[in-house]
C-alpha cells in the first residue's frame, strides 16, 4: 500500500460525491496525491456514495483490486501546496498547520509555502538546503564548513561562528524546534509536507524567530496497513540512493513505520594540490528514522520517534575569491579538511482528547556533534604564503550540542465560532566549541592539542588562536492565539507570547581564564490578523506582528568595541495578502505585500583589537516586498506552477563597522598588534547606512511547466522543466563591488516520472542545472584567519535516473 500519509486530520467529502467504476483508475491515480489517504464507507459495488479521507488511498485500490488493474502511485505536484488536481479537473484543498492547528491554506490568514514530499523528489530537494529560491523570498546560502545561513525577508544567520546565535529562520520537524542551524545539512526521508512560513513566527511556534519557520512533517505510521516502498537511484559523479520505507501494523491499535536512506556521491570540485586528488563536493550520507503510533483508545494517541543522520564529506566546494585556478570547479586547496556530522534526535507527542478541546505534550532530545577542520585560506601553501604571508589551517573546528525541549498545548474543538490555542514552550541547549587554529610560513609537522601544558610548545609550532567555550541556552515562553468569527465571512485572529530567554558562556582564549558572559531577554510578542472571505475562492487578509531573535554572547573577552554579549533582534512586520481560486478551481493565485522594520539587526564586525569581533547590531533596517505564488490547470495535461518575489532592503541608521575582509587586509600589512596595525584598523570603520542588506535579491522567480500523459499499455508519464531565476544582489552587508557581488542566477532542471502500467513500479529521470551554467551562487567572509571571502558556485550538471516500487 502506498505510504503517502500524513499527520493531517480526516476530512469528509459530501455525501453526493459519487463515481462510477468505469473511473475508479483515475481515482486510484489521484487518490495517492491527497495528503489524508482514502476509506471507503458504503457497500455499493457499483458506486462509492461516501469517502471519509483517513486511511491511504490505496485502499480504494484493494478494494477494487478485481476490477481495475493496479497502478503505482505517482507523485503529486506543489507549487502554491500540494495541489494535485482531483478527478473532476480542479486544484485539490491544501492542509496546513500554520497556526498550530489544521486549516486550509486558502482561508489561513499566513504567507505560507507548501511543498509535498513528491515535489521534493521531483525538484531533487535532498535537504533543507535546497529549498533555497523554491519559496518567495527564501535563500539559504553554503557557508563551507560552518552552518548554513537561511534568510527570510532579510533575517537570517550571520553568527556562523558562534554557537550562541539564533537563527532568524527556525526549523521545525513534527512540531519539534530542532536546536541548531546544523540541522539544514540533514536529508529528507520519508517526508509529507514542508511548510514554510514567512514573516515572524512570535506567537504559537516554538522558538521565537523574527524572519520565519520551515516546519517539516514526516509520514505518519498507519494503523492497520501493511505497505511499504522501495527506490534506487544512480548518477553523475557514481551518484548513488537506496532507500525504503515499511509501514507494519501490530493489532489494530499500534503501528511502526521504519524509513533509511543512504546516499553516495563523489566530488565534482578537483583538487589537484591535495594528496590523492581527493575531490570535494562529495556526499556520504546516512539517515534512519523509526515511527511508533499507539492509539489504546480514539481518544488517546501516542507517537514516539527517533531518527539518526550521519554525512561524511572529504570537504566543501568552497574557492577563495583570490584562488589563481579560475575554474569555478578546481580549488588550489592542498589541506584536507574532512567533515563529520552526528545527529541524533528521539521526540515523542502525547495527545488526548477532552471534548471541548485536545492537550498536547511534545517532547524531545537532540544531540549534535559537528567536526569541520578545514584551512582557513583554500589556497595552497605557496599561495597562500604569498598571498597571506602565512599557510592557514584550522585542525579543530568542533562543536558539540545537546538540547531539550518541551511543549504542551491545550487546543479547542475545530468548528466553532470561537477556536483558541494555549501552550508552554521549554527549551535547553548545552553547547560547547572548541577552535585550534595555527598560521605558518612553513611545514611544520605537529599533533594538535588542547593541553595548555603544550602551549609553548604549540606556539613555537605557528599557533594563532585557540579558544574553548562552554556555553547554556535556555528559554521559556508562555504563549495563546485565538481566533474570533465577527460572521460568516470576517475572522479577527490574535495572539499573544511571552518569552524569557537567557544565554550564558565561560569563553577562554590562548589557553587563559575564562571569562563569563551573559545575555538576556524578556518580552512579548505577538499579532493581530482580520482576514475576509470575499467569496467562497477569494479571501484577503491583513496583520501586524511582532518578533524577535535572541541576542547571544561572542568569543571575545577582551574586546574594545565589539560587545561580550550581543542584543536582542527585533521585527515589526506588516503584511496584506489576498488568496484566490479562479476558473472553477482551476487557478490559484496568492499574493501578499509586506513591511518589516528591524531594530538591533544582528550582523558581524571586527574589533579594533584583532581577533576580537564578533556579533553586533545594527539600529534600524528595513525590507519590503511583494510575494507571489500561482497554479494553473491547462488543456491537455499541461500544468504551471510559479513563485516570484520582489524586495528592496536598507540600513536606516548610522551604523560603523569594520569589514573583517579590510581588517585582516591591515593586519598582513601593518604586522598584527603593531601601533600601525590598531592605528590602521580604528580608522577603517566605516558609516553602512544607506547599504542593502545580504542575500536580499530585488528579484527572484520559480516556476514549473509539467504535463501529465497517458500511454496506451505503457503507463502515466509526467514530465517537467524547472526554471529558477534570481536578480543579482549583495552576499554580504559591506556591499563591495569587488568582494559581496553575487550575479544572476539562471538555473534549469528536468524531471520525467513514469508510473509503469500494470504494475506498482515507476521509472524516472531527472537533470539538474541542464545546461551546466557554473554561476556564483553564494558568498562569506572568514571573520578570523586571513579573513578570505570564499565564493560557492553552483553544481555541475547532474543526471540521475531512478527506479522504484510501492506495495
Amino acid at each position: 500500500m502506498t505510504m503517502g500519509m500524513t499527520r493531517s486530520p480526516g476530512l469528509v467529502v459530501p455525501a453526493d460525491w459519487t463515481h462510477e467504476v468505469g473511473r475508479a483508475a483515475a481515482i486510484v491515480r489521484t487518490a495517492e496525491s491527497l495528503p489524508w489517504g482514502c476509506d471507503l464507507q458504503g457497500e455499493n459495488d457499483m458506486t462509492l456514495p461516501l469517502i471519509r479521507l483517513s486511511g491511504p488511498p490505496l485502499a480504494l485500490a484493494l478494494v477494487l483490486a478485481g476490477s481495475v488493474p493496479a497502478m503505482a502511485a505517482s507523485p503529486t505536484d506543489a507549487g502554491v501546496g500540494d495541489t494535485n488536481a482531483g478527478d473532476n479537473g480542479q486544484l485539490g484543498e491544501i492542509t496546513v498547520t500554520a497556526n498550530k492547528v489544521s486549516s486550509n491554506l486558502q482561508t489561513t490568514p499566513v504567507a505560507v509555502s507548501v511543498l509535498s514530499g513528491a515535489t521534493l523528489d521531483r525538484e531533487h530537494i535532498a535537504n533543507p538546503v535546497d529549498l533555497s529560491n523554491k519559496v518567495p523570498g527564501l535563500t539559504i546560502s553554503n557557508a563551507g564548513n560552518y552552518p548554513p545561513n537561511a534568510t527570510l525577508r532579510g533575517v537570517g544567520y550571520d553568527g556562523l561562528q558562534n554557537n550562541s546565535a539564533s537563527p532568524g529562520v527556525s526549523i521545525n520537524q513534527n512540531g519539534v524546534y530542532l536546536g541548531t542551524p546544523v540541522s539544514l545539512f540533514t536529508d529528507f526521508l520519508d517526508v509529507g509536507q514542508v511548510e514554510v512560513l514567512r514573516g515572524p513566527q512570535g506567537t504559537v511556534f516554538g522558538q521565537n524567530s523574527d524572519g520565519g519557520a520551515i516546519n517539516v512533517t514526516t509520514a505518519a505510521p498507519q494503523l492497520g496497513k501493511l505497505g511499504g516502498s522501495a527506490e534506487l537511484s544512480y548518477g553523475s559523479y557514481q551518484y548513488g540512493r537506496a532507500r525504503g520505507t515499511i509501514n507494519l501494523p501490530v493489532g489494530q491499535t499500534f503501528a511502526l513505520r521504519a524509513s533509511a536512506q543512504v546516499t553516495d556521491q563523489n566530488g565534482y570540485m578537483n583538487t589537484p594540490n591535495m594528496a590523492g586528488n581527493k575531490a570535494v563536493g562529495d556526499t556520504h550520507n546516512v539517515i534512519t528514522r523509526v515511527d511508533a503510533l499507539w492509539k489504546p483508545v480514539d481518544r488517546l494517541s501516542i507517537d514516539v520517534w527517533g531518527e539518526y543522520f550521519h554525512s561524511f564529506a572529504h570537504g566543501s566546494a568552497v574557492k577563495n575569491s583570490v584562488d589563481p585556478l579560475t575554474d569555478p570547479r578546481e580549488t588550489s586547496n592542498d589541506y584536507y579538511a574532512p567533515q563529520r556530522i552526528t545527529s541524533k534526535i528521539v521526540a515523542g507527542t502525547v495527545a488526548y482528547d477532552l471534548d471541548f478541546a485536545t492537550v498536547k505534550s511534545i517532547t524531545s532530545y537532540q544531540s549534535l556533534t559537528y567536526r569541520a577542520p578545514w584551512s582557513g585560506d583554500l589556497l595552497d601553501h605557496a599561495t597562500a604564503v604569498s598571498l597571506y604571508g602565512v599557510k592557514d589551517q584550522l585542525p579543530i573546528n568542533d562543536r558539540f550540542a545537546d538540547t531539550w525541549t518541551e511543549e504542551v498545548d491545550l487546543a479547542s474543538r475545530p468548528g466553532g465560532r470561537f477556536s483558541w490555542i494555549v501552550g508552554a514552550f521549554y527549551l535547553h541547549t548545552a553547547s560547547h566549541i572548541n577552535v585550534l587554529e595555527f598560521q605558518q610560513t612553513t611545514p611544520i609537522a605537529y599533533t594538535p592539542t588542547l593541553d595548555p601544558a603544550q602551549a609553548g610548545a604549540m606556539y613555537a609550532a605557528g599557533m594563532n588562536f585557540e579558544s574553548i567555550s562552554h556555553q547554556r541556552h535556555r528559554s521559556v515562553a508562555l504563549y495563546g492565539q485565538a481566533t474570533y468569527d465577527i460572521t460568516r465571512t470576517l475572522k479577527l485572529t490574535g495572539g499573544l507570547r511571552y518569552t524569557w530567554d537567557r544565554s550564558t558562556a565561560e569563553t577562554s582564549s590562548y589557553y587563559a581564564t575564562p571569562v563569563p558572559m551573559k545575555s538576556e531577554f524578556n518580552g512579548l510578542t505577538g499579532k493581530v490578523a482580520l482576514s475576509w472571505q470575499v467569496a467562497p475562492t477569494n479571501n484577503l487578509y491583513a496583520q501586524f506582528s511582532t518578533g524577535v531573535k535572541p541576542g547571544g554572547t561572542n568569543l571575545n573577552p577582551v574586546a574594545v568595541i565589539i560587545p561580550t554579549a550581543f542584543r536582542n533582534e527585533l521585527v515589526r512586520a506588516y503584511e496584506v495578502g489576498s488568496k484566490n481560486e479562479f476558473l472553477n478551481r482551476k487557478l490559484r493565485v496568492n499574493v501578499s505585500a509586506f513591511y518589516n522594520d528591524y531594530r538591533n539587526l544582528q550582523l558581524d564586525s571586527e574589533d579594533p583589537l584583532p581577533y576580537e569581533g564578533g556579533m553586533t547590531n545594527v539600529a534600524k533596517a528595513h525590507v519590503y516586498g511583494i510575494e507571489a505564488e500561482a497554479t494553473a490547470l491547462l488543456p491537455a495535461g499541461f500544468r504551471i506552477d510559479a513563485n516570484a518575489a520582489w524586495m528592496n532592503s536598507k540600513v536606516d541608521s548610522d551604523s560603523y563597522f569594520l569589514d573583517p575582509y579590510i581588517a585582516q587586509g591591515i593586519n598582513r600589512t601593518y604586522g598584527i598588534y603593531t601601533a600601525a596595525d590598531l592605528a590602521a584598523r580604528a580608522a577603517a570603520f566605516e558609516n553602512i547606512k544607506g547599504n542593502q542588506l545580504p542575500r536580499v535579491p530585488t528579484f527572484a522567480a520559480g516556476g514549473t511547466l509539467g504535463k501529465t500523459t497517458e500511454i496506451p499499455g505503457v503507463g502515466t508519464l509526467d514530465t517537467s522543466l524547472q526554471l529558477t531565476v534570481r536578480a543579482a544582489h549583495w552576499g554580504r552587508i559591506y556591499n563591495r563591488a569587488g568582494t559581496d557581488r553575487l550575479p544572476m542566477l539562471t538555473l534549469v532542471n528536468f524531471n520525467a516520472h513514469l508510473d509503469i502500467a500494470r504494475t506498482r513500479f515507476y521509472t524516472e529521470l531527472a537533470v539538474t542545472n541542464l545546461f551546466d551554467v557554473a554561476t556564483l551562487t553564494s558568498t562569506y567572509a572568514e571573520n578570523f584567519g586571513v579573513g578570505g571571502i570564499y565564493q560557492v558556485f553552483a553544481p555541475p550538471r547532474q543526471v540521475i535516473g531512478r527506479i522504484g516500487f510501492k506495495f
